[in-house]
Parts: C-alpha cells; structure tokens; sequence
C-alpha cells in the first residue's frame, strides 16, 4: 500500500480552490481542531490534556491530503497507514479515529464551498468536489483500519516473553511449556519447525508472520518475523511450508521437524545455521542439512575461514578481477561434476578456457584436481569463500 489514486484528476479550477486552503492551513487546523472537539468525547478530552498536539495532528493530515489534491497526484497511504499504527498501540480507539476523518472530510468538503461562493458552483462541481473528498477519506480509512488490524494481529508483550522463553529452552516441565503452547496458540503436542530469516521491518505488509496468517500456519514469531515456530501436521508439510516461505524476497533457513518442546532450542540453533548456509543478500529457503557440506561450513565459520586461508590462499591473493574469474571457475566445474565441457557451458567459455583456468588453480592452490583428498579441501574452502566473501 503506497501511493492511491483517485478515481478522476481533480480538475484545475477545483485545485485553485485547494491551494487556497493550503495558504490559510493554520485557521483551518484550528477550525477543524475545535470542531472535532465538540463532536467526539475522545477529541474534546485531547483538546483539554494536549491541545497544541491536537492542532498539528490536523494540520499535518490537512497538509498531506490538499497537497496531493491540489497536486494531481495520488494520496500517500503509507503515512496514514503509519499514523494508524502509532494511534492503534497508543490505545486509541479506531471508531473515534474514523468518525474523526468523517468530521473531517466533511469539514473540507464544506470549507471548499465556502471558498467557491455561489457565483462559482452548479450542481455538477458541487457533486465532483463531493466525489473527491470522499473518495480520499474511504481510502485514508481503509488504510487506518488494515493498520488497526495489524497492530490487533501483533503479540502482547507477555506472549513475546513466552515464547522467547520457549525458544531459548528456560520452561521447566512439560507442563508449563504445553502452558506456554496454548498461550502462543499453538498445539501442545505434534510436529513443528523452527525457522529464522532476515529482520523485517515491522510495519511491512509481506512479514513472515503476515503470511503464515494469510495461509492458516498455526505459528508464533518473534516481533519482526526473525524467528518463529511452525506446527506441521505431517512431514510432506515441509515441502509446502518451504514453498510458502520462497513467495518472499528474504533469506530464510528452517530446521527439519520435530516432536517435543524440549528440542526447539536446538531446532532453533540448526534453524540458524541454515540460514547461514545461503550467501549474505541472497534469498533463498535452506532446510538444515540440503547439503551436509554447505551445513558443516555454516556451522563454523571461523574453522571454515582456516581452511580458506591454507586451501586457497594463492588464488585469494590475486587482484579481485582475477580472483573472481578463477573461483567462479571453479565453483562451475563442482556444478558440473567435475566436467569441463559443463563448466564452459555454464560460464558461455569454450572448454579449453576452464581447462586454463583450472590448471591456473591448481598452480597456485598446489592442490591436484584429481586427487580425491584435494578435491575436497577446495570444495571446502570453495563453500567457505561462497557464503563469506570476505573473510576477516
């Protein structure tokens, strides 16, 4: 949700009427500050405790919606969406936030006609003025109430503590972990996984939890979606949580299923270096253990560093035009199963170049590419500089 347009431009005469408004925005903020007090019991309470704050909350939702109006341009949602959430988790009632922007709506739809005087109106742009203001004011609440929703959607702190509790293993008992399950809306007993990813912003609308909703996961995340619990009912549901997790853009790394609360910590931890085992800024889902090797790495990065540093340290050296050419070499020839032919093809080369440039690896690694023992250190060390770039 970000920029809204509305249904037709709103036409130039009626702009100048807008732009008007906008040179006298002060009296207006304070006429629609007073007027809200006098219609709602929450506004009149705000305008005895904070009447200033009330006055720039009107001033700056008057501002934003008269500008785009007297801009031609779409309405800007994300700020009131933004707006909605600060007010939802301050308490506010959603009812008197949308009745306010229908007493404003109202307002500016009457201060416009009041600028046009009569010798200006006719039926006709009386009913367009009519159509636009409204228009706005729909779309300003739909945006207020999905973040009303999301907010009402979040975790109580309570329910954070809890399940950090759970996942970091400090419930004692089966009891008061299967107490905690219940509280997170999760099964006490079954099958589930563990799943970390990327930090999200909280306000986004394609979070992790915000999907798992949508598809009816019964989970409980983390403020942020970072790290979460998935009830599973049967081992194929990997393959569909996996599909569902890949529909976003983030790097994301489960751990495989499992039974019995006393795991999860552990779960979390395999969780963890799954995600571990995609490159940094590479999107992607890793099951713990896709590729044992791949997992060994992500799992000790400094150890994985070590062998970087003996396996390839003549190619690291070089300058990095060079290096890449080699190491992407190579890491297409383990692709290809140690075929050259496949490597050229995967690279656009002819097979002669990755046979140069392999006997260039092999010059400077001292390693012999067909010795089992050093086909291994370099798959190592090949995954090492794959998930790290730059090793410190």
């Amino acid at each position: 949700m970000g920029i809204e347009a509305l249904a037709r431009p709103v036409p130039r005469e009626h702009r100048e009427l807008v732009r008007e408004m906008l040179g006298r925005l002060p009296e207006f903020a304070d006429r629609l500050a007073r007027l809200l007090s006098e219609e709602d019991e929450f506004y009149r309470q705000v305008e005895h405790v904070a009447p200033d704050e009330l006055r720039q909350v009107c001033h700056a939702n008057l501002e934003r919606a008269l500008t785009a109006l007297a801009e031609g341009r779409g309405l800007a949602l994300d700020a009131a969406r933004k707006t909605g959430l600060v007010q939802a988790r301050q308490g506010i009632p959603l009812p008197a936030v949308l009745r306010a922007f229908r007493i404003g709506g109202t307002f500016v739809y009457e201060a416009l006609l009041e600028l046009a005087g009569p010798e200006f109106l006719n039926s006709t742009r009386t009913i367009e003025i009519n159509s636009y203001v409204w228009k706005a004011i729909d779309l300003y609440s739909d945006a207020l109430t999905t973040a009303y929703d999301q907010v009402a959607a979040e975790p109580s702190h309570a329910n954070v503590q809890r399940l950090d509790d759970l996942l970091r293993g400090r419930l004692a008992g089966q009891s008061e972990m299967e107490a905690a399950a219940r509280e997170l809306g999760l099964p006490t007993a079954g099958m589930f996984v563990a799943v970390v990813t990327e930090r999200l912003e909280r306000d986004g609308q394609d979070t992790v939890e915000a999907l798992m909703r949508a598809r009816r996961w019964r989970s409980a995340w983390r403020p942020g979606g970072e790290a979460g619990l998935v009830a599973i009912d049967r081992i194929e549901d990997l393959r569909r949580l996996r599909e569902v997790l890949g529909s976003l853009p983030v790097a994301a790394g489960l751990s495989r299923p499992f039974a019995g609360f006393p795991d999860v910590p552990d779960a979390l931890h395999r969780a963890r270096i799954a995600r571990r085992s995609l490159p940094s800024a590479t999107a992607g889902v890793v099951v713990f253990g896709d590729s044992p090797v791949t997992t060994l790495v992500a799992a000790a990065p400094g150890m994985a560093r070590d062998v970087v540093r003996s396996a390839l340290s003549g190619v690291l050296t070089l300058p990095g035009a060079e290096r890449k050419v080699l190491l992407d070499t190579l890491l297409a020839w383990f692709a290809g199963h140690g075929s050259a032919k496949e490597a050229a093809d995967r690279l656009f080369v002819h097979p002669n170049t990755v046979r140069y440039r392999l006997r260039r690896v092999q010059e400077l690694t001292k390693r012999d590419l067909t010795d089992p023992v050093d086909i291994g250190e370099l798959y190592v060390a090949l995954e090492s500089v794959r998930l790290d770039p730059e090793p410190s």
